[in-house]
């Protein structure tokens, strides 16, 4: 199969590209208006590329499938803005009726609590379906995946050099400032372009395993030279990448690098025996022991360590806020209260003891908040197309030229999913978008070697 190569198709790289470069700039998508400012881009995007009539030919097998399964998602989500009898509404979700039935003499109602927040939630999810095809279709050669993937690493890194010079200068450039009432200081941590630091400290985790499966994979290629244009460029962006991870003092975000990185060595050299036996020389393992130690000494100088040193594995209130949602779920459990209600209702569920602080708003657990706002049934949609992007990303396929980018996905799709049990991923656009870049790299590689598998390298 010959990707098509046109005038529409080079505009809609470059309009989608310039839209995930400004994304991060825009609080990763925090407020409402930045978030669809962004799901426009996409929309942009897409609508460009299918100007060619071939757009949506020849597309990875089982594409469709996937698009067809989001689909059926956004139709769950439209239904909660459509307006329903009030006696249908009582029967299929009590609370919801309970909660609308204000008026005597109303005669619809909805499943949504607040339909704004549902409109901007469905925007945004069909841009993350929007962003899936466009991957799918875009990026259909080893060149181009590996460019694009460059090109997010790239963005990243950007941000990298804008937070490590307010880090050491206390805000000197501080020209995307904190969204109230956030309000820490640069020396307390790295927040990058963003408000909350620990989202963006996920940001930079996604970041830094794509940034080391390019690596991996430019090493594998030049055996003969040890440093390249490209080596030494990844190389650079992994060591900005990894000074701002550790210096926003972010826990979770490190536990899930780890977590991530853990298991997907696991699932490596669990298929690959003798390659393990390979890595347990005295060399290597000398050489794995000096660089671990290496790491040590840098983890003990970061903001991160501090924290680590003062609060160990606090959990800041995230117990109260799990019995909170789960309070909701129990009110609401095959519906929800509408996607993107859950910080406009939590307040009535709550416990005093959180008082009325951003970060009370939301559940800091993302499967939770899912359920609790777009059910059982929503979840499951959702949870579906997920886990068959999952499935081809980590099949086991031949030894490739994007071996290292393949395990770069895993391991930072296993890191998000780590992250979304702990804290709150969703709260910002850009962490979600990056989800679905890691599952649809890991779509369109996993289509790559299935049809035209490498030879073993």
């Amino acid at each position: 199969m010959t990707p098509f190569n046109n005038t529409s198709s080079g505009v809609a790289r470059w309009l989608m590209l310039a839209t995930l470069l400004v994304l991060p700039w825009l609080h990763g998508g925090e407020r409402y208006w930045e978030q669809l400012v962004i799901a426009g881009g996409l929309f942009i995007a897409v609508i460009v590329m299918l100007l060619d009539k071939r757009a949506l030919t020849s597309l990875p097998a089982g594409t469709l499938l996937i698009l067809t399964l989001f689909g059926v998602w956004l139709v769950h989500t439209l239904i909660y803005l459509v307006p329903i009898p009030m006696g249908m509404l009582a029967w299929i979700s009590p609370a919801t009726y309970t909660w609308q039935n204000q008026d005597p003499s109303q005669q619809f109602g909805y499943l949504s609590l607040y339909r704004q927040a549902t409109l901007v939630e469905l925007f945004k999810f069909a841009g993350l379906a929007t962003l899936f095809l466009l991957i799918s279709r875009l990026f259909l050669t080893t060149g181009r995946i590996r460019w694009f993937c460059g090109g997010i690493v790239t963005i990243g890194t950007l941000t990298t050099v804008y937070s490590l010079i307010n880090f050491a200068t206390g805000g000197a450039i501080d020209w995307v400032p904190a969204i109230p009432p956030w309000d820490f200081s640069w020396h307390q941590g790295i927040r990058g372009t963003f408000s909350y630091k620990n989202q963006y400290a996920m940001y930079m985790v996604i970041c830094i395993l794509l940034t080391a499966g390019l690596l991996i994979d430019s090493l594998r290629r030049e055996r003969r030279t040890l440093v390249t244009p490209a080596i030494a460029y990844f190389a650079l962006c992994l060591g900005l990448q990894l000074a701002t991870l550790l210096n926003t003092s972010s826990r979770g975000a490190l536990v899930s690098l780890v977590a991530g990185c853990g298991f997907t060595a696991f699932l490596f050299f669990l298929s690959r025996p003798k390659l393990l036996q390979q890595w347990l020389k005295p060399k290597i393992l000398a050489v794995m022991v000096i660089a671990g130690t290496l790491m040590i000494i840098a983890f003990m100088q970061s903001a991160v360590y501090q924290r680590f040193s003062e609060q160990k594995m606090e959990d800041n209130g995230r117990t109260l806020l799990r019995g909170t949602v789960i309070r909701v779920i129990q009110d609401y459990p095959v519906f929800g209260t509408g996607p993107g209600t859950y910080p406009f209702i939590q307040h009535k569920y709550k416990p005093l003891e959180l008082g009325n602080t951003q970060m009370s708003k939301r559940a800091h657990n993302d499967y939770l908040e899912t359920v609790a706002t777009q059910g059982a049934l929503g979840f499951t949609l959702l949870a579906i197309p997920t886990g068959l992007l999952l499935m081809r990303l980590f099949r086991r396929v031949p030894a490739s030229p994007l071996t290292g980018l393949q395990l770069g996905c895993q391991a930072a799709s296993v890191a998000y999913l780590v992250q979304a049990a702990i804290d709150v991923n969703i709260g910002v656009y850009i962490l979600p978008v990056h989800f679905v870049i890691v599952l649809s790299v890991g779509w369109v590689i996993g289509h790559l070697l299935y049809t035209a598998p490498a030879k073993p390298t």
